[in-house]
C-alpha cells in the first residue's frame, strides 16, 4: 500500500474556508457535510468542522490566537508566486504576518493567517544561490 500524507485542520465555517482556499487558487478535492479538502503543494490537506475535528482528535482544538500548533510551508515556483500569493490571501480575508522578503539569501517568502489562525509559509527557494 502506497503512503500518503494527510493534513487534517479545524475550521470554523466550511463555507468560509471553502471560499478562501478556492481564491488563492488551490485545487478542491472533496466536499463533504463535516470537510472541504483541498490539495495543496501536492498533499491533501482535510479542512474538518472543530466539532468533527476533535471527534477525531480526542482533545480540543489549539486556540490559534494565543499559540500555533504548526507552520505549513508550501514550495513556490517562484518570487513572482509569492507575491502574488500575498496579494490574495489579504484579498481573501487572510493576514499576511510576514510580508514577502529574501531569507538568508537563497529564499523569497512570506508568511500568513488562514480565516481561523492557523499559520502557512509561502517559499521559493533559489537553488543556485545555496
Amino acid at each position: 500500500m502506497k503512503q500518503e500524507l494527510w493534513l487534517n485542520i479545524p475550521v470554523k465555517d466550511l463555507q468560509q474556508t471553502k471560499a478562501f482556499f478556492i481564491q488563492l487558487g488551490f485545487e478542491a478535492l472533496r466536499d463533504a457535510p463535516e470537510m472541504i479538502g483541498f490539495r495543496i503543494g501536492g498533499v491533501p490537506v482535510m479542512m474538518v468542522t472543530q466539532a468533527q475535528f476533535e471527534k477525531y482528535a480526542l482533545q480540543t482544538i489549539t486556540d490559534t490566537t494565543k499559540s500555533t500548533e504548526v507552520l505549513i510551508s508550501v514550495g513556490a515556483p517562484d518570487r513572482t508566486y509569492v507575491d502574488e500569493m500575498a496579494l490574495k490571501v489579504e484579498a481573501a480575508g487572510g493576514k499576511v504576518f510576514s510580508p514577502p522578503a529574501d531569507i538568508q539569501g537563497w529564499m523569497y517568502g512570506c508568511a500568513f493567517a488562514d480565516l481561523d489562525g492557523h499559520r502557512w509559509n509561502l517559499l521559493y527557494m533559489d537553488d543556485h544561490n545555496m
